[in-house]
């Protein structure tokens, strides 16, 4: 019997994301295997990166090489960098058995309406973060063959809205084994230049939106006026500027800026360092260059250096409005501390998890952009949790070491992998003769509408047989889409050139177009001619083996 070939669709295996490390993991255990052959689309990488050819696996890099006709379309188009524009050529060279996929919904769904579709086993894990899901999420989910979710919380999300999710399990990420508790946690402090006298209340998150620095800093203010403890700071190890928060501005509103600690690296030596808010770049003492930048994705440090940054702290705290899975929460319970953090979204799973202290939203809030409820947590319990804990500070070691047991007997990186395996396992393999090598479905769609093709639906559901043939589509949220644009005479422009189906991304919101059944005519004739050019494609590709 020939291998499974499984395809990894994300971002490229030896960055430094969450995604990408996933991916790592995951393919570096699979790929031991002889029973499969593994191969990863790699996103965010061209050809000239040497990484894509010192894989134990095929890498296929999704970035043209520079130069080439296709890296233009490549950057006028927001969906190519997540692997849009190459996807389907990759599958024609790979010829996959299954596809997997880990990431958020508008990164992934242009796999549902690949001409291939019906090619591979699709298995999906979004990250749910919020709840509700948007309606179209929700079909693509379950349009899937198989469906993992990062967390409890995602799993009972997706199945509150959908009794037709081919569900299999919770396959959540785990820490590396490099976050791991300091022997000494005051020789630790001093040695990164902070007095081991001092109680660090700390954050690892990224400066974005749904970080709620400005509720952090604000509560911090309010627990430095209860304690009068010259000794406590807070500790943001992020990045600025970014896409979020004005982090000078709420330092001189809260009065914290000699209180508020971050982590600095020099771009030109490497020097790591800890200090107050020195504005985004500053001068190294390490190398006498003004190119000290705070760390961020593009001035990034290793994991080693990221876990003697949580050794610095006494509490981790992660005061988010939801999270897809929150992996920092992780990676400090794995270093020994005590974590805080909103009872909400997969926090809510992790803490419960973990032992972690769980922060009660005062309100759900639902967000225009997506229909997704997000948390706005108790200030003042988070505030009363962390004066609690200080009051004892004595404890926090032992705290911290129970939650780092209880973080690893629950989350690691061989349950997650068996769960996938498991799955991968229980899939039949199907005759090539039924997928990659089956005759092609070319279908030459009807161009106009008949005479007795009067009203919206008549015509609407004669585009789906007749010019997509895909009668099985009616009902559908396409389907659904097509009929209420129609009906409404205007839709959401696209964030993909050759398709509307996308009306969800944030980018698209507030761009408004006409639209008719005309319109929907000329739309699905396009779609279909896609369909049918990709089939011939297939047949020139593979035409000599079917």
């Amino acid at each position: 019997m020939r291998k499974k070939k499984i395809l990894f669709v994300s971002e490229a295996s030896w960055k430094s994301t969450g995604y990408s490390v996933y991916t790592k993991e995951i393919l570096s255990r699979l790929c031991q295997l002889e029973r499969l052959e593994v191969a990863e689309l790699a996103c965010y990488v061209g050809p000239e990166d040497p990484s894509v050819y010192d894989r134990p696996w095929k890498v296929y890099p999704n970035r043209p090489a520079n130069g080439s006709p296709e890296l233009e379309n490549y950057k006028g188009r927001s969906t190519a960098i997540f692997g849009e524009q190459t996807f389907n050529s990759v599958c024609l060279n790979f010829t996959p058995d299954i596809v997997m996929d880990i990431r958020d919904w508008w990164m992934v769904e242009y796999q549902q309406r690949s001409p291939f579709r019906n090619m591979f086993h699709w298995a999906l894990m979004p990250t749910v973060d919020a709840a509700p899901q948007n309606p179209q999420w929700i079909n693509t989910f379950q349009s899937a063959d198989s469906v993992f979710a990062y967390s409890e919380f995602g799993r009972d999300t997706m199945l509150k809205q959908s009794d037709s999710l081919n569900f299999v399990d919770i396959a959540s990420p785990a820490a590396s084994q490099n976050f791991r508790p300091a022997e000494n946690k005051d020789a630790h402090k001093e040695a990164m230049g902070i007095s081991s006298r001092s109680t660090i209340i700390g954050t690892v998150m990224r400066n974005q939106r749904r970080k709620l620095y400005p509720d952090l800093f604000k509560s911090f203010r309010k627990i430095l006026d209860t304690t009068k403890d010259p000794n406590l700071f807070l500790y943001c190890h992020t990045y600025y500027p970014d896409i979020g928060w004005d982090i000078p501005n709420l330092l001189n509103e809260h009065g914290l800026n000699n209180r508020v600690l971050f982590t600095y690296k020099c771009k030109k030596c490497g020097h790591i360092s800890v200090d107050f808010f020195q504005d985004s770049i500053s001068h190294c003492s390490n190398c006498g260059n003004f190119d000290r930048q705070l760390v961020g994705i593009d001035n990034s440090i290793e994991e080693q250096d990221l876990n003697n940054i949580y050794n610095c702290f006494d509490i981790y705290v992660q005061y988010a409005n939801s999270e897809g899975f929150g992996m920092p929460q992780l990676e400090a319970a794995y270093a020994g501390l005590p974590v805080v953090g909103t009872n909400y979204s997969a926090m809510e799973s992790v803490l419960k998890n973990i032992g972690g202290y769980s922060i009660d939203p005062i309100e759900l809030s639902m967000e225009a952009e997506t229909g997704c409820y997000r948390a706005i947590p108790d200030n003042q319990k988070f505030i009363d949790t962390i004066i609690k804990l200080l009051a004892e500070k004595d404890s926090l070691r032992d705290i911290g070491s129970e939650t780092s047991q209880r973080a690893r007997e629950h989350y690691s990186w061989d349950k997650t992998a068996d769960a996938w395996l498991k799955r991968i396992d229980s899939v039949q393999l199907r005759d090539l003769s039924e997928t990659w090598l089956s005759p092609p479905d070319i279908f030459q769609p009807a161009t106009s509408f008949p005479a007795d093709c009067n009203d919206i639906l008549d015509k609407v559901n004669f585009i789906f047989k007749n010019v997509l043939n895909k009668p099985n589509w009616i009902g559908n949220y396409l389907w659904s889409k097509v009929m209420k644009d129609c009906m409404y005479g205007f839709r959401l422009q696209s964030s993909s050139a050759d398709f509307y189906y996308n009306e969800s991304h944030v980018q698209d919101m507030n761009r408004y177009e006409s639209f008719n059944v005309d319109a929907a005519l000329e739309e699905m004739i396009k779609f279909r001619g896609q369909m049918n050019e990709w089939e011939q494609t297939r047949m020139n590709v593979l035409g000599g083996r079917i």
